[in-house]
């Protein structure tokens, strides 16, 4: 399939609209892949239309730079574009393009270089040597944050809260929870062992309960007023 200048350019144009809802296709999945396949300009506006908000919404969330989520976008399309060929129909076709805007998300993060890893060992709870809880430093601290939040506001927040997790433990979250993998897929896609996916996932699920108690306490405490 060769691939025009105009046709890959319109993922660059994509405006980002009702990010995250996918808009219903016009045409079945056969009909929009065979359409792909014929290099059918119809059907690349078709997919970009209905598949493109949910792409945006994937490459946002794990790169949370709007200027690299527009690129990763883009490579996303035109991965698609070129691969179609290769799809076989193991999953939805929306699944199979937002595992390539996973995949592309993730490759964009390993280019970046970190000059250190940020720790979270101040978020998790602490034990003294007979083994029982310690209150952390950032127990002690966390009645200075401020936590006047209305409920309305506490799925932004626990985004929020997500973001300010280190890569390490934030993608792991995201490819648990947030896009469904299983243990098995996630340790495949990042390249680690599946014992290091637990630890890491449990580890950044009790980074975000410290992140958001403040917030989950104010609105139980608003919702009782």
């Amino acid at each position: 399939m060769v691939l025009t200048q105009e046709r890959t350019a319109k993922a660059d144009q994509f405006d980002g609209a009702n990010v995250g809802h996918v808009v219903a296709p016009s045409t079945s999945d056969s009909e929009l892949i065979d359409g792909l396949r014929n290099d059918d300009a119809a059907s690349y506006e078709e997919l970009l239309r209905s598949f493109g908000p949910p792409v945006l919404a994937v490459t946002r969330r794990y790169l949370r730079s709007e200027a690299d989520a527009a690129d990763c976008f883009q490579e996303t399309f035109i991965a698609v574009f070129k691969s179609i060929g290769s799809y076989r129909g193991q999953s939805s076709l929306l699944q199979w393009v937002r595992g390539i805007a996973v995949n592309k998300s993730l490759m964009a993060l390993r280019k970046r270089k970190r000059v250190r890893e940020d720790s979270i060992d101040y978020m998790l709870s602490q034990f003294d040597e007979s083994g029982s809880r310690v209150e952390s430093t950032a127990e002690r601290q966390r009645s200075t944050v401020e936590s006047e939040i209305d409920a309305a506001a506490v799925k932004v927040s626990v985004r929020q809260g997500i973001d300010k997790l280190p890569d390490d433990y934030r993608i792991v979250l995201l490819l648990r929870d947030i896009d469904g993998l299983n243990t098995r897929e996630t340790a495949a896609i990042l390249g680690i062992e599946i014992n290091a996916v637990k630890t890491r996932l449990h580890r950044a699920r009790t980074a975000l309960r410290y992140i958001l108690q403040p917030i989950l306490e104010q609105t139980h405490c608003d919702a009782n007023v």
